[in-house]
């Protein structure tokens, strides 16, 4: 028998992790607390701790219910220039257009101190390395990118540019640099396939 959640009980977590969020972009990834959710919602802080027993399970759950993941699979069709754009593209809108935006940055230096932050985001960007590996096997496999091609330097290069360059350096992430990142990959794959 399958069992269902009281609606009330979920609209309660859905309202706590939302407010959770928004703290989170306002005031930073360590203000995020039981205390803090249950001033900004009213929901009793027993009642937050039946749903996250511990700060820690609160703040990875707001983290990841900003971050966002794809909601679909990654083209791998082919070829891998056409991939590599839609995946990068769904990146730019991801660090451009979510809360994601607001909160990587304090996420990034948070990770610097918070042990279990860093978990969280080292988790994220694996998921998002997992995302982009199997676009780079998928062009390997159709014989576009030879045997030994430096795909983990590729995977790298991929997801780790644009947000350097959006956090770090404060330029911007739009579809004109995308395009040239997207072609320096392709350039990157095409010259490790002379190799």
């Amino acid at each position: 028998m399958t069992h269902t959640e009281d609606p009330r009980l979920t609209a309660t977590r859905d309202h706590a992790l939302e407010i959770a969020v928004k703290i989170l972009i306002s005031d930073g990834v360590l203000a995020v607390t039981h205390g803090s959710v249950s001033k900004a919602t009213g929901i009793s802080r027993s009642t937050l701790y039946r749903h996250w027993p511990e700060v820690a399970l609160l703040r990875n759950h707001a983290l990841r219910s900003a971050a966002v993941p794809p909601n679909n699979p990654p083209l791998t069709d082919g070829p891998l220039r056409v991939d590599l754009a839609w995946t990068m593209n769904a990146l730019m809108s991801a660090l451009n257009e979510t809360a994601w935006e607001q909160v990587a940055p304090q996420v990034i230096a948070a990770a610097s101190t918070e042990a279990e932050i860093k978990l969280v985001i080292n988790d994220l960007m694996q998921d998002r390395m997992v995302w982009v590996e199997s676009i780079f096997e998928a062009a390997r496999a159709r014989g576009e990118l030879r045997a030994g091609a430096p795909v983990h330097h590729l995977i790298e290069t991929a997801i780790a540019v644009p947000y350097f360059r959006k956090f770090i350096a404060g330029l911007p992430v739009d579809q004109e640099w995308m395009d040239s990142h997207v072609d320096f990959m392709c350039a990157m794959a095409e010259e490790a396939d002379k190799k």
